[in-house]
């Protein structure tokens, strides 16, 4: 004769089964966690090498800012979503005269940048406060002298306007007419330019998955009056090779912290971090 179950063998044997199937959802969950997390490092670490590499190859300095960004505020139906944000940038020449709103660089390459034939004609008839400033026509110059501290970005005009001055010549005594093209200041943002200050454009940006942010919990905007966090900035300049590889090339720190916001034990999102960025010059 065949002996059943008792009741008691199948509550112990569904107990197991169910304390299995939590410890696999946990452990597959941690799993993926920890997969994401590391892609998150791997790419942060690449794209901070790729802006030092950029520094020596091109012997000019470059600069990485780091900053959070409020993409959506808590809702009694959804927590609040924060990014990390980054973009590095290079130093492209230096301000060789500024009037009113107009930013020339006699040196720069911008002649690629200038308007149509037609609009330079019609802004060289403009006075200095119009130019090039229509809507969507914008983007930032980033002010890159060795003594800013955190971030120094002007909204200028992504095309150039054509500068016409008439220079006196050393050699005879006459003057002659000096072509130079321009950026127009959109918006300065608290940057006082003037003759001389480095400037530069972004080459490369980076945007970490939601909630995978820069710094700690206290470098995390909270609301939309402070939907942006400025968190670090890492300068990399031209090193010295002495034969052995190229030494130096950093100026300060050259490590970001990466946190990911989770939920707490009263259910608020708080930063924990993850880990800190390895340094470019380590040896590969």
């Amino acid at each position: 004769m065949k002996r059943a179950f008792t009741l008691i063998e199948l509550l112990v044997v569904m107990a197991i089964m169910g304390l299995l199937g939590t410890v696999s959802v946990g452990g597959y969950r941690a799993m993926r966690r920890g997969m994401e997390e590391r892609g998150v490092m791997a790419n942060v670490n690449q794209f901070i090498r790729t802006a030092f590499q950029r520094s020596q190859i091109d012997r000019q300095p470059v600069a990485v800012y780091f900053w959070n960004e409020l993409i959506q505020e808590e809702t009694d139906f959804a927590p609040r979503v924060v990014v990390g944000r980054a973009v590095a940038v290079r130093r492209a020449g230096r301000i060789t005269e500024k009037t009113g709103d107009y930013l020339c660089d006699e040196f720069g390459d911008l002649r690629f940048m200038r308007l149509s034939k037609s609009e330079d004609e019609q802004l060289d008839a403009d006075s200095a406060d119009s130019g090039s400033t229509a809507e969507g026509n914008g983007m930032y110059l980033y002010h890159l002298e060795n003594g800013d501290t955190g971030f120094k970005r002007s909204i200028v005009s992504q095309t150039t306007k054509l500068q016409r001055s008439r220079e006196r010549l050393l050699g005879t005594g006459g003057e002659a007419q000096i072509e130079s093209y321009a950026f127009v200041l959109v918006d300065a943002n608290g940057v006082s330019w003037k003759r001389g200050d480095a400037y530069g454009f972004e080459f490369a940006d980076i945007q970490l998955p939601h909630n995978f942010v820069f710094g700690s919990n206290s470098d995390c905007p909270e609301g939309a009056a402070n939907a942006v966090k400025e968190v670090a900035v890492l300068r990399f300049v031209a090193g010295r090779n002495d034969g052995n590889g190229t030494s130096g090339g950093v100026v300060g720190s050259d490590t970001v912290q990466v946190s990911n916001l989770r939920p707490d034990a009263s259910g608020a999102l708080r930063a924990e971090k993850v880990a800190t960025s390895e340094s470019p010059t380590r040896q590969q």
